[in-house]
């Protein structure tokens, strides 16, 4: 890289980041004069953009053709960990080849699942995509399905526009358009009913969770670096972080283990 083309780089990595803290500072101000503390999934979110401007960071710096996959996952499960920790007491977090295990007392009592996004998969073989993480796992580790936990980040590129349709009566040209603001309650529906007929797992409802509708970590992160207009998602899926976070403090202060 020249000397002028490395300047500009430095430059737009840096106001990458400045205006990536300026984001989280907005979202802690606006979030503090409605609610007590700033919303869960937007600040998750914001972390996930930041691990995707430092990894095109090491791409350029390395000069490497694409992003690593494998460092996004398990950057990815790390601060997932870390964002965990600071907010569910009791429970220590270790990332292990692509999963981040829940202890208490020594003992794994879950074990969660980052999904960037399910681009690679259209909607009616979500199903089939979760159950082969369940038997993979379940053999690797002895894991049992019902302690198998999901976050997929975002449904770009993920949607079935003519399954939403069979589903829900939704009418569409493309799966994309599902995650149009005018079509965020029908794509709730559409989810949730997704999920509910899912048998990959005992219990789907409270083992996939979802963030963003449309809006991309990574694609963001993108816009940031050209110094491009980047709006934050004005909604999130259901269930998302805060129902996770329910979920597992009430399995393991109740109940002690997942079931």
């Amino acid at each position: 890289m020249g000397t002028e083309k490395a300047g500009q780089w430095a430059k737009s990595l840096a106001d990458a980041y400045s205006r990536l803290e300026c984001l989280i500072n907005e979202c802690a101000g606006q979030d503090q004069k409605s609610q007590p503390e700033p919303s869960t999934e937007a600040l998750l979110f914001l972390e996930l953009i930041r691990i995707y401007v430092e990894e095109e960071e090491i791409r350029v710096r390395q000069k490497l053709k694409r992003k690593s996959s494998q460092r996004i996952s398990r950057v990815m499960h790390e601060r997932m960990g870390a964002f965990l920790a600071e907010r569910i007491a009791g429970i220590s977090f270790q990332v292990m080849d692509g999963l981040l295990f829940l202890q208490v007392q020594e003992q794994t009592v879950a074990a969660i699942k980052c999904i960037p996004d399910l681009g690679s998969y259209d909607t009616p073989s979500w199903n089939a995509t979760i159950a082969r993480f369940a038997k993979q796992y379940e053999k690797r580790y002895k894991l049992a399905p019902g302690k198998l936990l999901f976050v997929v980040c975002s449904l770009a590129k993920s949607l079935d526009a003519q399954h939403a349709k069979a589903l829900t009566g939704i009418d569409v040209w493309c799966g994309s358009a599902l995650t149009a603001p005018v079509y965020r309650e029908a794509l709730q529906t559409y989810v949730s009913k997704c999920v509910e007929a899912m048998d990959a797992v005992p219990n789907p409802r409270g083992q996939v969770y979802f963030l963003s509708p449309g809006a991309h970590p990574n694609t963001f992160a993108c816009q940031l670096l050209r110094g491009e207009p980047a709006v934050m998602p004005d909604g999130w899926l259901k269930p998302s972080v805060n129902e996770l976070m329910q979920f597992v403090q009430s399995r393991c202060y109740t109940d002690g283990d997942f079931q």
